[in-house]
């Protein structure tokens, strides 16, 4: 293999669309790479391997922030000092489970009680009856202003915890 990889290369190589690529790099989380005289990216072995450690860290859960800040330290420190960052870490992320998990079950309980509601709602429903004209539907038509936290707006606010967001430590985007 060549020392330097266009976009199309690195994106079959590590199976990562060239669209996540870029975005890692617009957002800084890898250094933009060389260009040809014509103008395409030309990525070099330690690039892919920058690659391989952002996806990597992406499918343990782990913010842009941190991949961020992981893929910075792994490369400007030495072995020991990395693998004792990560297995802090991985401390952090196990820390986590037992969190998410308590958020899940709320939510499965949720979801199941919003079904009920919809299915009995459903039942009572007149045929080629508009959503429009309806005034059944619990994530349309529930009454309360902020103050109140109906059912449905606990289960709203649940999916957003629960479920990565596009603001804050949980951003959603990429993970190839």
């Amino acid at each position: 293999m060549r020392n330097q990889q266009t976009i199309g290369e690195v994106s079959r190589r590590l199976g990562l669309p060239a669209k996540t690529i870029r975005f890692y790099e617009a957002e800084g989380v890898v250094t933009a790479p060389a260009r040809s005289e014509s103008g395409y990216r030309l990525y070099s072995e330690a690039d892919v391997r920058r690659f391989r450690l952002v996806r990597q860290a992406r499918l343990l859960r782990l913010s842009l922030t941190e991949v961020k800040a992981l893929v910075s330290q792994a490369f400007a420190s030495e072995c020991g000092e990395f693998a004792d960052a990560l297995l802090q870490r991985i401390a952090i992320q196990r820390g986590e489970i037992p969190r998410r998990v308590e958020e899940l079950e709320e939510l499965e309980g949720d979801l199941a009680q919003l079904e009920k509601h919809v299915q009995h709602g459903r039942s009572e429903l007149k045929p080629g009856q508009q959503v429009a004209e309806c005034g059944f539907c619990p994530l349309i038509d529930e009454e309360g202003g902020e103050q109140k936290r109906t059912p449905v707006r606990v289960l709203m606010e649940r999916v957003r915890a629960t479920v990565p967001s596009a603001r804050g430590r949980r951003r959603s985007r990429p993970i190839g």
